[in-house]
């Protein structure tokens, strides 16, 4: 547009020039011509600076955008947790002799704002947990080693396969990665979110030797000296898995000196009350105890249950469940648990306080041949005033 003006401005003046008699006049033409040329070429300089100028914006904000921070689209809670193993039973691994040879996969799921996710191990107890956590041990002596030097390290593992925004997980156990052992596996899950803040999800995991054992049918008997309303609970290791009448937080009955017991909630009777639980801290072994015919069991608990403070009712009570339970090989290996170690592994509290408590568990093995073993000394016990009275067996699946 800009050579179109300046030729036909050129043909203008070129007209004039032609009619022009004077030299005069033919260089004013020519001046004119010149000074036009020059007006027409500064202005193209001009327009062409100006694009660029105007060009460069448009290059800075493109490089604005691209350094923007991306930002999570997620609006909902964050939140960690477990998928598998998730049902009760899930948790608990039987017939394990070596677990070395165990592999296995805990798998999660998060919320899609987790950046990372961190587990950690120990063994036995949970609280052995939270004092890694707050610096007070990295180590764990181990039950079964051969002396109290043996220790068994906490493990601690960031996941590395989990990248921010994935929303599952998978964590791998096993003897050989150092995160699981014979008896009880406690875990802890620690995720931390995109705005710094973390969720954790706790797991406990049982591995056995031998098949699933349970301290099957435990039943309480109480005897106050008179007619009065009691509290009674029991906390097993294993959790309680159930109870007649429903337990929940604790019984509340009511409890005759005949041992009659009345339940508040509900008003029915009940001869005693009764609950079970997975026995969690299990391990086989044949120390001392008495080795019998299966058919003699009914008359060889009549003899070691009144030894241990059982009346005839209570031995009757144990007969009726335990003999049918017993039978199936010609001999049987029996051992009766100490109330001490039974008391620490399912503590249980009467209110109002008992004068004397007698709690009696033992533990059997199914024999196709007598064994040998120490045979196992019984203390006799007696009760006296308000008495309390327990007796229960492991079973095993």
């Amino acid at each position: 547009m800009k050579k179109i003006i300046f030729t036909l401005a050129c043909l203008g003046l070129s007209l004039a020039f032609v009619s022009c008699e004077k030299k005069s006049d033919i260089q004013s033409l020519e001046n004119k011509i010149s000074e036009l040329e020059a007006k027409l070429n500064a202005q193209g300089t001009s327009e062409e600076t100006g694009s660029a100028e105007k060009s460069e914006p448009a290059e800075t904000v493109a490089v604005v955008e691209k350094s923007e921070p991306a930002t999570s689209k997620w609006k909902g809670d964050s939140y960690i947790r477990i998928d598998s193993p998730k049902d009760e039973d899930e948790k608990y691994l039987y017939n394990v002799y070596n677990v070395d040879e165990v592999k296995l996969d805990f798998t999660g799921s998060v919320s899609p704002d987790c950046q990372s996710i961190r587990v950690i191990w120990a063994p036995y107890d949970s609280k052995y947990i939270q004092e890694y956590l707050e610096g007070r041990r990295t180590k764990v002596p181990d039950q079964y080693g051969s002396d109290e030097t043996d220790m068994i390290k906490i493990d601690d593992w960031t996941l590395k396969e989990f990248k921010p925004g994935d929303t599952t997980f998978a964590y791998h156990v096993g003897g050989k990665l150092d995160n699981l052992i014979q008896g009880t596996n406690c875990y802890r899950f620690i995720a931390t979110f995109e705005d710094g803040s973390q969720k954790t999800y706790s797991l406990t995991y049982y591995v056995y030797c031998g098949g699933g054992a349970e301290k099957a049918k435990p039943v309480i008997y109480l005897y106050p000296k008179k007619k009065q309303n009691v509290t009674v609970s029991v906390a097993p290791e294993g959790g309680v898995i159930e109870s007649i009448p429903e337990m929940g937080k604790e019984w509340k009955v009511t409890a005759w000196p005949d041992g009659k017991i009345v339940e508040k909630k509900s008003k029915k009777e009940y001869p005693y009350l009764y609950w079970e639980s997975r026995d969690k801290d299990y391990t086989s072994s044949i120390t001392e105890g008495f080795v019998i015919p299966t058919e003699e069991a009914e008359n060889f608990f009549k003899e070691k249950l009144a030894v241990l403070g059982l009346n005839e009712k209570e031995i009757a009570d144990f007969n009726e469940y335990w003999i049918p339970e017993l039978e199936g090989k010609p001999y049987l290996y029996i051992t009766f648990i100490p109330q001490d170690q039974q008391d620490k592994e399912a503590p249980l509290t009467v209110s109002p306080k008992p004068d004397s408590v007698i709690r009696v568990f033992f533990d059997h093995r199914k024999l196709d041949e007598p064994i040998e073993v120490k045979e196992q000394i019984l203390t006799p016990r007696t009760r006296s005033g308000f008495a309390v009275v327990e007796w229960g067996g492991r079973r095993y699946k």
